[in-house]
């Protein structure tokens, strides 16, 4: 009888066990870099629309 392990060893081999971490997180990494990216041009819109605004003090 084989025991859990044995088992996930027959069914994902080493190439994959090692693989899937590694996408894992190179796709936290590029989710992090895209919200830092989309934080920052939302930043620069919200200044870009204010700029007038802040050399007559209604701002």
């Amino acid at each position: 009888m084989q025991t859990i392990h044995e088992k996930m060893n027959n069914k994902i081999g080493p190439t994959a066990k090692v693989v899937i971490p590694i996408i894992g997180a190179v796709i936290v990494v590029a989710t992090a870099v895209a919200y830092i990216c989309m934080k920052l041009a939302d930043e620069m819109r919200y200044n870009e629309k204010w700029k007038d605004y802040d050399e007559c003090g209604w701002h």
